[in-house]
């Protein structure tokens, strides 16, 4: 069986002019990202429609819209959304907001 070992910090890349979405796993079963967000960048609001997602800060604070709600998370705090929930990030902050995104089954986008 192939290692599959990821080191978060080393896949998580930041850029200057939008929010980054950067791919640790995916197979069948699960996707798994890390988002990088520079200050006062955004992740738009998106729906997917069959897979479960949890959001778990790994650093920083940022302003997730879920549904109707606006919660602000900041780190190790989590939150799921289920299918057919529209959700987006915003960091607002002046510092980098770093989160991992787990789809299950795997966004179909």
């Amino acid at each position: 069986m192939e290692n599959n070992v990821k080191y978060l910090k080393q896949i998580a890349h930041f850029d200057e002019d939008v929010a980054k979405v950067n791919e640790v796993f995916k197979s069948d079963q699960i996707q798994m990202d890390v988002l990088s967000l520079n200050p006062h960048q955004y992740l738009s609001p998106q729906v997917e429609p069959l897979s479960d997602i949890v959001y778990l800060v790994l650093g920083g604070e940022g302003v997730f819209e879920v549904g109707d709600e606006v919660l602000v998370l900041t780190q190790n705090t989590t939150v799921l959304v289920e299918p057919g929930v529209s959700s987006g990030i915003i960091n607002e902050s002046d510092a980098q907001l770093s989160v991992l995104k787990v789809l299950a089954p795997p966004g179909i986008h």
